[in-house]
């Protein structure tokens, strides 16, 4: 699911086949990253692949925050209106309730912390992009 989201989407059955080949994914198991990658792209949090509202855009970015490696699995910078200049950290989870997930809020945490670190006068938020489609914002 991750790699098909790195490029940009199941956009074609070569994508999913070479993601299969690369995993060594069964058939059954490469359709359904397909399906929770396509769920994210064309869910609520589709907005992160469209031009008019993303500046900049980096996935699997990697980052160095108080010593510890990070590896964010996508960072934007919007330009739409009333987001202008804001970053969001983006992290993608099969998982439907990733906000009940102790460590997965402390990553997240982390994730912003670590960008907020990089542009200390921006607005950083942090968000699940689920397989299910739906979008998860950290408080």
């Amino acid at each position: 699911m991750h790699r098909l989201l790195e490029w940009g989407g199941p956009s074609s059955p070569e994508h999913v086949g070479a993601v299969a080949r690369e995993f060594r994914l069964s058939p059954a198991q490469a359709i359904e990253a397909s399906v929770l990658a396509q769920r994210i792209v064309q869910g609520e949090g589709a907005w992160a692949w469209h031009a008019d509202v993303v500046a900049w855009q980096g996935d699997e970015v990697n980052l160095v925050y108080k010593g510890q490696p990070l590896r964010l699995d996508r960072l934007i910078q919007r330009k739409d209106a009333g987001y202008e200049g804001q970053w969001w950290v983006l992290d993608y989870k099969s998982a439907p309730e990733p906000e009940l997930q102790p460590a997965l809020i402390a990553k997240m945490r982390t994730y912003r912390a670590a960008v907020q670190r990089i542009y200390p006068g921006a607005v950083v938020r942090a968000v699940f992009l689920t397989g299910q489609g739906t979008v998860v914002e950290l408080v």
